[in-house]
Parts: structure tokens; sequence; C-alpha cells
């Protein structure tokens, strides 16, 4: 009997499309455009370093850059895609909607769902994890403050591993693109 995931099994791990992209003036705002979001104010930050990982329907990502405004529109059509964010370092502020915003720390935890108005904004250098998927249906989104949700430093530890760590034990191997 094969292992799942060798190439006698019959099955083949997706292989992670892994980018490494950093960024310069009005190419942030470019990245962030194809990912849905508009940077506000007029201004793009002048730095931004993103690793991005995609396989099938997730996209994960690590995004640091300096003081920034960013916004998505509600949206119902297409496929929304849910997002997860950990907040790394630096301080922002997220606003759902039209609701107040709530301030976002170190190991603040949201959760975005698909199709949520939403804007970001950070008037220094921050850090965060982004993780998108397929939606599924959620009712509202939530934000979770650092020590109220020890999974913060899992997310934090797989992800870090995602980027450093090679694909081994016979599925496919790491792809780097740029995006």
């Amino acid at each position: 009997m094969s292992a799942p995931g060798s190439p006698s099994s019959g099955h083949r791990d997706p292989a992670w499309n892994i980018a490494r992209v950093p960024l310069t003036g009005s190419a942030i705002a470019e990245w962030f455009a194809a990912r849905g979001m508009d940077v506000r104010g007029g201004t793009a930050p002048s730095h931004a370093f993103i690793d991005e990982a995609q396989v099938a329907e997730v996209s994960v990502r690590r995004i640091w850059h300096t003081a920034l405004s960013v916004s998505r529109a509600a949206t119902n059509t297409g496929s929304p895609r849910d997002t997860l964010i950990v907040q790394v370092a630096g301080e922002a502020r997220l606003s759902l909607g039209d609701d107040a915003a709530v301030a976002l720390g170190p190991h603040a935890v949201v959760f975005l769902p698909g199709g949520q108005a939403f804007s970001l904004v950070s008037d220094e250098p921050t850090a965060r994890i982004e993780i998108d998927y397929r939606a599924h249906d959620r009712a509202a989104a939530w934000v979770h403050g650092a020590g109220e949700l020890v999974s913060a430093s899992m997310i934090l530890s797989a992800v870090n591993a995602l980027f450093h760590t090679p694909v081994s034990g016979g599925g496919a191997p790491m792809t780097f693109v740029k995006l």
C-alpha cells in the first residue's frame, strides 16, 4: 500500500506557489488592487515586503508595510473569500463597514467573512498574516485581542514554517513565482 502523496498512490499533493515580493511606491497600490483592495488617501506607503503562498483555493500572506490605509468594499458578487488576519507587529485600526474602528495590536486575530467591507489603517510600520480561503457563509466578523485566543501563536508558527521549510516526503516541490 502506498503512502498518500507518493507517486504510486495516484494522489498528488498540490504544489504551493510562493512569491517573495518587495514593493515600493505605486506598485504597492497595484498589488492590493489585484487582491480587491484599494489604498486610500491617494498615497501608497513607501515600502512593502510580502511573502505570498497559494495552493488550490487558499492564499497565505505575510505582509509588512510602512504607514497605510487600505479598504475593501462590500460585495455580493462572484465567490467572496473569507479572510483570517493575525496582527504580528505594530498597531493598526480596523473598521468593519461603517462601524467604529477597533485597535489591533500584536497577536490580535480577526475573521472577515467574504464580501465584508472593511478598512485597515496603520500610522506606523506594521506586519500581519492574512489567510484567504473560499467563503463559507459566516454570520459576522469577529476580533480577538492578544491573550484571548491561544491559536494566534499556532497560526504564526504554521505560516512561518510554510515559508521556511522545503516540501519533502513525496510532495511536489515549492514553486517560486513572480506575482
